[in-house]
């Protein structure tokens, strides 16, 4: 286990877009969120803060795992900023829940000294 710290400073970024999103399914607003194109500008910020503070090399099976998915939420991020689309909005805040889960216990999983 390996710069945890790391880990649970990017936690923070992916709890705050899971709070928003489940406070938006209530009635289609959260603290500065009034609408889905807001959602998903706000998950696509907050993914990139959690990728950015909790990333540092990418071998193995991130390299092959959490690349594809990585680009596959920023493309439905995108798609979602154009259409306004609940369902890709959806979407897109498991991706960034399940790259942190991956990347977390990869962390977790990965012995000391090796990156």
């Amino acid at each position: 286990m390996q710069r945890e710290w790391r880990d649970a400073v990017a936690t923070v970024p992916v709890l705050l877009t899971a709070a928003l999103y489940v406070d938006y399914l209530d009635d289609g607003t959260a603290w500065w969120v009034h609408g889905s194109r807001a959602m998903a500008a706000s998950a696509l910020a907050l993914g990139l803060a959690a990728f950015v503070l909790g990333a540092w090399t990418w071998t193995g099976a991130a390299k092959w795992l959490s690349a594809p998915l990585g680009a596959a939420a920023l493309l439905l991020a995108v798609f979602t900023l154009v259409t306004g689309d609940g369902g890709t909005l959806a979407v897109l805040v498991g991706l960034i829940v399940a790259l942190w889960l991956i990347s977390t216990v990869r962390h977790l999983r990965t012995p000391a000294g090796r990156p």
